[in-house]
Order: structure tokens, then sequence, then C-alpha cells
């Protein structure tokens, strides 16, 4: 996949509505990003078709690791980057399962729209803390917090390829989640306030926790 057919997935992924999304969950990445500054070793998981790969290696200055449960992903991601910049060191892994890096592997630990396909609360304790364990200081990222109009909203849309429900978890609770696995919230963002659920937070390691 070369860059253009990468930005030709990218537009029917995220063609309409999903434009308005995409264009804010870019920005609101590229301000927390910026708000850490520059940092050696950063893990994008799942990466997908490596929508913010180049985000990620403006911010990584020594080794971007790039993971997924699918290896046609990161083939993709590959054929759509060059050699110039930060380099990306790819790992075929699954979420559900431990993650096969060591403790405190990397400085920023980057998980974008996941959580909200995880229906058990048990799975989704176990992602938080390997993202935590995987972690030396920041963790990027998103979730659907439990917002009414869009829970509303999705039982109410009538499409054949419609799921009605996804796993929304509160703010507070997912929150305390982190906080169990030793992160502070340092910014929480609604990407479309009271409208839609999707948030992205930036989290820091609590000194105390430092593995």
């Amino acid at each position: 996949m070369s860059e253009a057919d990468r930005t030709s997935y990218l537009r029917r992924r995220y063609g309409g509505s999903q434009s308005i999304m995409n264009r804010r969950e870019r920005r609101y990445v590229a301000q927390m990003l910026e708000r850490i500054g520059p940092v050696p070793r950063v893990l994008d998981l799942p990466c997908g078709h490596g929508r913010f790969t180049p985000q990620l290696r403006e911010a990584t200055t020594e080794v971007l690791t790039c993971a997924d449960h699918n290896r046609k992903n990161i083939k993709a991601l590959l054929d759509a980057e060059d050699d110039a910049g930060t380099p990306i060191k790819t790992v075929l892994v699954d979420l559900f399962e431990t993650l096969p890096f060591e403790s405190g592997a990397f400085d920023l630990v980057f998980n974008f729209r996941f959580f909200h396909h995880i229906f058990d609360p048990e799975q989704r304790l176990h992602v938080i803390a390997e993202l935590a364990r995987v972690s030396r200081r920041y963790l990027l990222v998103s979730y659907y917090d439990d917002v009414f109009v869009h829970r509303t909203q999705k039982k109410l849309w009538k499409h054949r390829k419609h799921r009605r429900t996804l796993p929304m978890v509160a703010a507070r609770q997912i929150h305390a989640e982190f906080a169990a696995a030793g992160f502070r919230v340092v910014a929480d963002r609604a990407v479309l306030p009271v409208l839609h659920a999707h948030r992205i937070a930036l989290l820091e390691r609590r000194p105390a926790d430092s593995p």
C-alpha cells in the first residue's frame, strides 16, 4: 500500500461525519503529544493502518514500535511509510494476552479506539494492566464515556451494518481503573462534547509506582 493508497483508505474510513471526528482527534492527539514533548521510545498498539504513525514518529526520538494483531495492517503501515524519520519496529501482538515487552519498556504507550470494542470488564482491566505495565511514564488512550445522547443514538439508528450497542464506561470509572494501575489523569478531553462519547486521555505514572 502506497501513501496514496493509505490516504484513499483513510478517506473512505473517515469520510462524511467521521471526517469531523478525525480532524478533532488528530488535533487533540497533537496537543497532548506536544504537552509531553519528544520521548525516546513509543508503542502504538493497536497501530491499524497507521493513521497516527506520522504524528507519533515526530514525537519519538529513538524507536516507534507499531504493534497489531493483524499482519495486513502492519504491512499496510510499512508500505505507506518511508525510511526517513524515526525508525519503526513492528510486532504482532494480542492485547488480550500478556504483551511481549518488558515492564517499563516504553516512555509512552498510545492506545486509540480500542476500549470501546471490549465488552468484558475483566478483559478491559487486563488491557489496562498490560498497557500500564509496559509504560515507564505516559499513556495516551481513548475510550467511550457513558454519554446519554450518543448511547440513545446508537440504539435508535437503523442500519444493517450498525452496531446498536458499544461498551461505554463512565469517565470516573475508567479513571479509577487506571489509578489502580498506578496512573493519574493529566488531561481528558471529549472529542465532540455532549454529542459523542469518544474521549482522549493523557495519563502519567505516579512516581511511587515507577517500575
